[in-house]
């Protein structure tokens, strides 16, 4: 890919990320930073041709190899999430996803083939059951029992498929004094949001008519097809502003409860189960710890910040471990809440020193040996200790980069590695070398 057409690939992805900005860490606005991008154009193209090397190199010498893919019957749509169970077997959750990975939730569950599926060591299925909703993920309990969380939903199943027990946003109520302070803190908000807007449209709407004055030769210059590409983010900035000015107090309202309803990941331990939300004002997310009958709900973090609807929670020793892919940074928590540690850092240069992209790790898992596994959305899988001592890169699965579910699991017996291909709706098989 020649750098203009690369550019223009990136610019146009800086955009359509800022539309599912809903859950996200506030960012720049998407026009000054293609903008920010293109006045160092040649560094970036530098980072992203040192980057792909690194990851070639990997994926040819790293001690896990692909091998091949788990796929599901075109029915079921796509895999969305999927959780490793003993003896190379695994559990998914199907439907259909956007280019993100995100869920969507506006269509007929019976028409999507959303499902909770068991799957043999090689991939074939041994049962499934219908799930009534659009499921987001899925993780076991210690008695092999399977969670399921999607929407405003979390489900209990057996290992055999018998469902146990089910819940409607268990984490979210509302008494009358605290509705009224709610409905003003979320008033409030949006009409900020719309003033940011109305800023950040005004800097663009600026930047557009230099550009449009410019001519070549002159600093600054841009080819016609990238003005051209910011005039059509003004004016979808527009529309969007427009729509979001037009909406009612009701609308705001009900839209606001709506998202803190929503239930992203979840993790299990004997005693309790824990969420992840968006948080009830503002963006970012929280966890909660219910008991495992989903009652008593505790908010125990919040204030994480995640991209695109992504923020992977996994029990491990001791507590959690939170992929908090927008602070290129593993928390580690305990049971309460309380800090361990964190670790990780941002490194655009070197793969092997921290975090790289502009939001990873996107999830974790434990191997056999206690140590944490990582995964960003490029494929990349690294292995640390729980102290957050780098240890090796362990594999490279060959998908598409992008803010996205990148679910990683390993085998008992650590031979195989797996990790969703959330664009594909598969999952990457990847072989122990040797």
């Amino acid at each position: 890919m020649n750098s203009g057409a690369s550019t223009i690939a990136f610019v146009v992805a800086v955009i359509l990320a800022w539309f599912g900005f809903a859950t996200r860490k506030p960012v720049e606005n998407p026009v000054v930073r293609a903008a920010n991008v293109l006045s160092g154009q040649d560094d970036y193209e530098a980072q992203l041709k040192r980057e792909r090397e690194s990851l070639d190199e990997f994926r040819a010498s790293a001690p896990y190899r692909e091998a091949r893919s788990i796929a599901i019957d075109p029915a079921y749509g796509k895999i969305l999430g999927f959780c490793a169970l003993g003896e190379g077997r695994l559990a998914a959750v199907t439907g259909q996803a956007d280019a993100y990975g995100a869920v969507v939730d506006t269509h007929d569950p019976a028409t999507v083939g959303n499902r909770l599926v068991w799957l043999s060591a090689d991939g074939r299925e041994d049962r499934s059951v219908p799930l009534d909703f659009s499921p987001r993920g899925v993780n076991p309990g210690p008695d092999g029992s399977l969670w399921v969380v999607g929407g405003s939903n979390v489900a209990h199943f057996s290992a055999a498929g018998e469902k146990l027990a089910a819940a409607d946003a268990p984490h979210f109520t509302l008494s009358p004094e605290g509705r009224e302070e709610f409905i003003e803190e979320v008033k409030t908000r949006h009409a900020a949001e719309i003033e940011s807007y109305r800023q950040s449209m005004k800097m663009q709407e600026e930047m557009v008519a230099e550009l449009e004055g410019k001519k070549e030769g002159d600093p600054g210059f841009q080819p016609e097809e990238m003005v051209k590409l910011y005039k059509q983010s003004c004016e979808s900035m527009k529309a969007h502003v427009e729509s979001r000015e037009n909406m009612t107090d009701e609308q705001i309202v009900d839209e606001a409860i709506e998202r803190v309803r929503q239930i992203h990941r979840v993790a299990v331990t004997a005693e309790h189960v824990f969420l992840v939300t968006n948080q009830e004002v503002g963006h970012g997310f929280a966890v909660w710890r219910c008991t495992s009958d989903l009652a008593d709900p505790v908010r125990i973090v919040e204030g994480l910040a995640g991209c695109c609807g992504q923020m992977d929670v996994q029990a491990v020793e001791g507590g959690l471990a939170i992929a908090e892919n927008s602070r290129h940074q593993v928390r580690l928590v305990d049971f309460d809440g309380e800090p361990i540690r964190e670790f990780g850092e941002t490194s655009m240069a070197d793969i092997t020193k921290g975090f790289g992209g502009c939001c990873n790790p996107m999830n974790t898992c434990l191997d056999g040996d206690g140590c944490l596994l990582t995964s960003e959305s490029n494929g990349l899988v690294k292995r640390y200790s729980l102290d957050g001592e780098f240890k090796e890169v362990v594999g490279v699965a060959d998908v598409q980069a992008g803010c996205k579910n990148s679910s990683i699991g390993m085998s008992a017996d650590g031979d195989l590695l797996y990790y969703l291909d959330v664009q594909k709706g598969t999952v990457v098989v990847l072989e122990k070398a040797g």
